[in-house]
């Protein structure tokens, strides 16, 4: 009687213990090694995302076959038969350098990646080819067509919805520039060529808000030629700050003279000319340089294994030579200071306060950069404290609804702090009231070229209505703002 209740519960039971779908993929690289884009030698990693593990991970690698250029995985797949699931191939040549598959099927409206459907049992997919983009290999190269198609929608791009394109360069200036430089394109072209036919021009607009950026995918194949030393501006001269993860013999504090034989003001110069600003403005272009000049003095003058370098050590009126070896992109970020600080400090014993600010970019912490402020002020009108120093230094911006509650403390009377009612900010072209802690002490307030944006906006009320003094140098930015940024 046991044994037959036993056979009718996994009669019951079998349907639920069914197998999971098995999914063998097969990806030949032979293409990619004929071609030299791919070497055995780089030993890379082969594998699969997908729909199945929210495409994240590296569980699902491939296996190269021996004695060939074909990788395959056999995986059980969660899923019921029929279910279409979504997935690209990867390739990882090295750490941090992957390469997903750039639109494998087009007719997919899921953002043109591969499909399978989930079989009853066990699935096996046909051989698949690696498809890849132009950001495969270095150097990057691009066909012709596709660099005119490109112009031709950055040119458009901004005719149409730049609001002020015309407002620091005439339009036929710009126009003259855009044919020239579109006509410059007979033949295929590498990556940073193209890029300073549109940098050119777009530089000249005279808006910090509108740039290019560069493809994270770019830096996968860049070569490691990058410039070593961390360079400040500091008027028109250019001073090592530190170094990019390398130990080299020009101290801190050195005057560049030379790299490569060519004169640094020729060299800085140039870069300028390439980088977007409000106006004319020289102060962030000078700024800017100094805190990405290994990546546009690469992109503008090439990449190299090593630099030869002139330079005036401190205290001293001779220059000398050094040899520096090259570092790559990873050094670089490293290397980059983040200086992101919301703090008050009280100076000589409670008489002075000293109240940092390097961003106003709270957008999803507004009530929390409110209430910072509200803390502040009741500090110093508790405290008595009459003299505030504000430090903006190194303000790139940020939302309004930040700058314009500090603006309320500071104000000599209830003011606007936009002129014109724009978009969602339509409520700061109406007088601000002044809170019970209004500031009516001496203020003083730090600035530098790398202030951009909404820190501009702020710095031009403050030096309308007279409040305060500044001290610094030329901020980066305008009192108003020429980019479609609402």
């Amino acid at each position: 009687m046991r044994a037959s209740l036993l056979s009718i519960l996994l009669f019951v039971l079998a349907p639920c213990l069914r197998a999971q779908p098995v999914v063998t993929f097969q990806l030949n690289l032979e293409s990619l090694e004929k071609e030299a884009l791919l070497s055995v030698d780089e030993e890379p990693r082969v594998y699969v995302l997908g729909s199945f593990n929210h495409w994240e991970g590296d569980r699902f690698e491939l296996t190269r076959q021996a004695g060939a250029s074909m990788y395959t995985g056999t995986f059980e797949m969660e899923g019921q038969a029929g279910d279409t699931l979504s997935y690209k191939f990867v390739i990882e040549k090295g750490p941090g350098r992957i390469f997903r598959e750039d639109n494998p099927d087009p007719s997919n409206p899921d953002h043109g990646n591969r499909r399978l459907v989930l079989p009853e049992s066990e699935l096996l997919l046909p051989e698949a080819i690696f498809h890849h983009n132009e950001y495969f290999s270095y150097p990057v190269i691009f066909e012709k067509q596709k660099l005119l198609s490109d112009f031709q929608q950055f040119r458009s791009i901004l005719e149409k919805t730049h609001p002020a394109l015309y407002d620091y360069t005439g339009k036929s200036v710009l126009d003259s520039l855009f044919d020239r430089n579109y006509r410059s394109i007979d033949g295929d072209m590498d990556f940073e060529s193209f890029l300073m036919l549109m940098t050119e021009v777009i530089s000249l607009v005279g808006c910090g808000h509108s740039s290019l950026w560069i493809p994270g995918a770019y830096w996968n194949v860049a070569p490691d030629g990058l410039f070593p030393l961390k360079l400040q501006a500091a008027g028109a001269k250019f001073y090592v700050t530190g170094t990019l993860g390398v130990v080299v013999s020009v101290p801190t504090g050195s005057e560049i003279r030379s790299i490569n034989g060519l004169p640094f003001e020729q060299i800085a110069e140039r870069l300028m000319e390439l980088i977007s600003a409000d106006g004319k403005n020289r102060a962030f272009r000078r700024a800017k340089l100094g805190q990405h000049f290994a990546v546009k003095y690469a992109l503008a003058y090439g990449f190299s294994a090593s630099f030869a370098v002139q330079y005036i050590p401190p205290n001293a009126d001779k220059p000398l030579k050094a040899k520096l070896q090259a570092v790559g992109k990873a050094e670089v970020d490293q290397g980059k200071k983040v200086r992101n600080e919301l703090s008050l400090k009280e100076l000589k014993q409670g008489q002075v306060a000293l109240l940092t600010i390097n961003s106003f970019g709270y957008y999803g912490e507004v009530p929390m950069f409110k209430s910072f402020i509200d803390s502040v002020f009741q500090v110093i009108d508790q405290k008595g404290i009459d003299q505030l120093i504000l430090d903006l230094r190194g303000n790139g911006g940020g939302d309004p609804f930040c700058s314009y509650y500090l603006w309320g403390y500071l104000q000599p009377e209830p003011l606007p702090y936009f002129e014109d009612h724009y978009g969602r900010y339509d409520t700061l072209a109406n007088a601000i009231p002044l809170p019970a802690r209004h500031f009516t002490g001496k203020l003083y307030t730090l600035i530098d070229g790398l202030g951009f944006s909404t820190t501009g906006h702020f710095c031009g009320l403050l030096k309308y209505h007279r409040v305060g003094q500044f001290v610094g140098s030329e901020t980066g930015a305008t009192y108003t703002c020429t980019g479609n940024a609402t």
